[in-house]
Order: C-alpha cells, then structure tokens, then sequence
C-alpha cells in the first residue's frame, strides 16, 4: 500500500526550491474552495447539525478541509447520531434480547453499533481526527517550525 502524500507544508524531507515551489502551487489549485463547508448541509437533522458545527469549528484553524469534504463530515456527523442511538438501544434492552419462545439472541443494536463504529473510524482518519492523528499532524508541523528556524538562523548567520 503507498504511503500518503503530505502537503508540502507538512513535509520533513528536504526539496529544492523550485520543487517546494512547484508542490505549493500545485496544491494551491487542488485544494479548493472553503466558502460552504464551514455551514451545516439543509439536509442533516437538529443532532447531525450539531455535530457538523462542531467538528467543522474545530478544523477550521487547521485549514486542511473544504468543500469537497461536506459529504466526508455529513458521514461523520451522521454515524456519531447513529452510535448514541444505538449506544442508548444497548443499555435500555442489554446484550441479549429475549425472544417470544424463550430463547435469547444477541441484540441487533450491537451490530449496529459496530457497523457505525467502523464508519466513524475511518471518517476519524479521513478528517485526522483521532488522537494519533492529530499526533503526527501536531509532530510534523513542530518540525516543520524547527525547520525554518534553523534556516531563517542559518540565512541571518551568512
């Protein structure tokens, strides 16, 4: 499996001038417009709504999401919804649901909420919202900072 491409104001290894220049500004004209992500889609519930809001606030000083990511936080808002529903489904009826003749069976909620589970989990990692994302995103930008103190120093030295 290839490794993911970072932006190039993330990246750690050394790139000339011309090629820092090049990937900026190829980046620049993918990246996209940010003028409608930052408002919650008419189509989601009051709760989908909220989530959205909130996740869609908390990304905004990284400003790594755009429009094209809409669809990508509406999954994300909408399977968060889902798990608390399920969530409340387990607790109010337990593992096992009781059938009419007697005998029991796993409650259906718990597959449900294993199925949103995977889907929240992958929209974490999509978004970089899990911890160990935010982790790598947090070290890169650290090294990057180093980085450009060390040539700023390096260049006033000269």
């Amino acid at each position: 499996m290839a490794k993911a491409s970072k932006p190039v104001s993330l990246m750690t290894k050394n790139l000339t001038k011309e090629e820092k220049e090049a990937r900026l500004e190829a980046e620049s004209k993918l990246k996209g417009n940010a003028d409608l992500v930052y408002e919650a889609p008419t189509d989601l519930v009051k709760e989908e709504k909220e989530v959205y809001l909130f996740l869609v606030n908390e990304l905004r000083e990284l400003d790594i999401i755009n429009n094209l990511d809409i669809e990508l936080l509406k999954l994300a808002s909408n399977s968060i919804v889902e798990l608390k529903k399920a969530r409340v489904n387990v607790r109010k009826y337990g593992q096992l649901i009781q059938k009419p003749d007697g005998s029991l069976v796993k409650n259906p909620a718990i597959t449900i909420l294993r199925d949103y589970e995977a889907i929240f989990n992958r929209c974490c990692r999509e978004l970089c919202l899990s911890p160990q994302s935010r982790m790598a995103l947090s070290k890169m930008m650290a090294d990057i900072q180093a980085n450009s103190e060390d040539e700023l120093l390096k260049i006033l030295s000269e």
